[in-house]
């Protein structure tokens, strides 16, 4: 564990970083800025802020771990006590932080989308790469004659990238956007950044239950990265079952699925229990990744479902 001294020389040099940014801030904002009393924090007082949160749990974990390392097991777990509530609190700046800081994705459009994610909170909270590129593929006109002026339904929306998508640049007029119930605040959180307000919702759906009161009938499903690798297949199965509640077997609705390969898994399912229940297409997406090596690529499924005759065969 940290000496004394090691901690008052960590304390120094976060002093030392906090007078420094005040400085810069100070400099660049003139007096007239100035409000007394102080309004919302800026985001360098926030970072501040975060920095002395931080050393503080650090000076409680080096004296919860003495009192482990000196004593019986109920101190361990007072240190254990100790570890969560670390974690917890380092969840809550995270969250506070990304939540007031949107990032800009660009999809091609003449704006980007604003999006709030929160990666270490949720796994769905995350934006992934077929996410991003159905996006794309529809700010840039993939599926324009089925989305113009249709009812959306987006399972699995996440961060609600595709939904959102569809609203604002592809012309649909109604978009609900599904997930599980922890996602619900994220998702209308970045409906009300890209005021979207009055053409997109965002409902509490659980694969393979009833559909919400009032959801339905739509036009379009939208879906992104819902097929993964899981080597039980049950929440793959509900929702099998959950396509099929939205999509008659008349073909009247249109499903746009967008995929990426990962396993033998996930490509079992996909090609031996869902696709053989629908006619359909595929293209290849392909975007430029983050560094310029790296290339991002996922297949876009647009499908139609079969009578029940034609699926059994």
């Amino acid at each position: 564990a940290p000496s004394v001294f090691d901690l008052r020389v960590q304390a120094a040099f976060a002093l030392g970083r906090w007078l420094r940014r005040l400085a810069h801030w100070r400099s660049a904002h003139s007096r007239a800025a100035f409000r007394w009393p102080p309004g919302p924090r800026s985001r360098v007082e926030a970072s501040c802020a975060m920095e002395v949160a931080a050393l503080s749990g650090r000076q409680r974990l080096c004296a919860a771990s003495k009192g482990a390392a000196g004593s019986s097991s109920g101190s361990y777990a007072e240190g254990n006590s100790t570890l969560r509530g670390l974690y917890q609190e380092k969840l809550a700046r995270d969250r506070e932080r990304r939540w007031n800081s949107p990032e800009d994705l660009d999809v091609g459009a003449p704006s980007p989308l604003r999006l709030c994610s929160l990666p270490s909170q949720h796994l769905g909270a995350h934006l992934w790469t077929s996410g991003r590129l159905l996006a794309r593929h529809l700010a840039q006109g993939g599926a324009a004659p089925a989305l113009r002026g249709a009812r959306c339904v987006e399972l699995g929306a996440g961060l609600g990238a595709v939904g959102l998508a569809a609203a604002m640049f592809a012309g649909a007029a109604e978009v609900v956007m599904t997930d599980k119930a922890e996602m619900i605040p994220l998702l209308q959180h970045n409906i009300k950044l890209n005021s979207l307000d009055a053409v997109c919702s965002a409902k509490e759906l659980n694969w393979g239950g009833s559909l919400p009161d009032g959801c339905g009938p739509f036009d379009v499903v939208l879906a992104a990265d819902v097929v993964y690798p899981t080597k039980d297949p049950t929440s793959l199965l509900a929702l099998r079952d959950t396509l099929f509640q939205l999509c008659p077997a008349d073909g009247s609705v249109t499903f746009i699925l967008a995929y990426l390969p990962r396993a033998k898994e996930d490509q079992d399912f996909l090609h031996n229990d869902l696709l053989p229940h629908f006619d359909f297409t595929v293209e290849e997406c392909h975007a430029q990744g983050s560094k310029d090596t790296e290339q991002l690529s996922c297949q876009v499924f647009t499908c139609h479902r079969r009578g029940t005759a034609c699926a059994s065969v």
